[in-house]
């Protein structure tokens, strides 16, 4: 399994699997209920029925947070509503109010649920306790609120606090990489990939697939522009899209390629191997230039926003 995209941060958590299965057994997924609309819950990472909950590899923790939804399409509630209304109407000689009409849609929405079709959908989170790092990999806002707060509510079960804290660098990463679009240069190893995305206000430009040492994208950046997201690639040859919006967004890494080590695992083994072997080496590259990234943006701030606060576990 390689890395594509991830949110990092640091945390403070168990140092053994057998510790944080047992916080994550008390969030174990065990479906969706008829009225439901939907279910979180922790499943195992390799998909095997009964399988542990953390996929121990090394150092290396992979979990799984499974989120069950229903899907009630918003044409089905419009008509059964209108037939609701209609016979509301028919039955009070009159039709019903706001007030009515809100529940009648409720009435239709929740009668629709025992039928509707489900979909499922997974986001990976990878725990490195002795680098008290987590990685959560989504390029997704609302599935990174969902895995924090499961993965909270998991640990506050067993009367736990896990302690997450937000990546702040000592420089805004939007000034860093204004000067090296400006200068058509980066720091340390890397260089500038073919993609970028600059703001201000309600204005957007995009630059895909196209070198950055255009004319018009220096004069967006002298125009007030911001960039938001800006690809680059390390000196390693992985290539990746780093994405930092306002000072309250998370860091955040997509699109990652490894270049020629790109689904290419040396030496021959079973699918279990390969799968292991990939998330070392993608968590171990990974980590690697985002620490020398962070470096090129002037490393850590110390006053990081906890999202979580509690006693770290020793």
């Amino acid at each position: 399994m390689l890395l594509r995209s991830a949110f990092v941060f640091s945390c403070d958590c168990p140092h053994s699997p057998e510790e944080l299965e047992e916080v994550l057994a008390s969030r174990k997924f065990s479906g969706i209920g008829q009225l439901d609309v939907d279910h979180l819950g922790w499943v195992n990472p390799r998909e095997l029925e009964n399988g542990p909950l953390v996929h121990a590899v090394d150092s290396i923790f992979l979990l799984a947070l499974s989120k069950e939804t229903k899907i009630v399409p918003a044409s089905t509630v419009k008509k059964k509503l209108a037939a609701a209304e209609a016979d509301a109407t028919k039955r009070e000689g009159r039709p019903p109010s706001r007030k009515e009409r809100k529940a009648l849609k409720e009435q239709v929405y929740e009668s629709l649920l025992p039928g509707a079709p489900t979909r499922i959908k997974q986001t990976f989170g990878v725990l490195i306790p002795p680098k008290k790092q987590l990685l959560v990999l989504t390029t997704s806002a609302k599935c990174l609120e969902d895995f924090h707060g499961v993965f909270t509510d998991s640990f506050m079960k067993r009367g736990m606090r896990p302690s997450f804290r937000k990546l702040r660098t000592v420089q805004p990463p939007s000034l860093k990489m204004t000067e090296w679009l400006l200068n058509n240069e980066c720091d340390g190893g890397f260089v500038l990939g073919e993609h970028c995305e600059l703001t201000h206000e309600k204005s957007k430009v995009r630059y895909t697939a196209l070198e950055l040492d255009r004319p018009e994208i220096r004069e967006h950046l002298l125009e007030g522009k911001v960039p938001v997201k800006l690809g680059l690639r390390h000196e390693s040859t992985t290539s990746f899209i780093i994405s930092c919006g306002s000072a309250d967004e998370d860091l955040g890494f997509s699109k990652i390629h490894y270049g020629d080590n790109d689904g290419k695992t040396e030496g021959e083994g079973t699918a279990d191997e390969v799968f292991d072997s990939d998330l070392v080496f993608s968590v171990t590259e990974f980590l690697g230039i985002v620490n020398e990234l962070f470096e090129a943006f002037g490393g850590i701030a110390p006053d990081v926003e906890v999202l979580a606060s509690g006693e770290a576990f020793q």
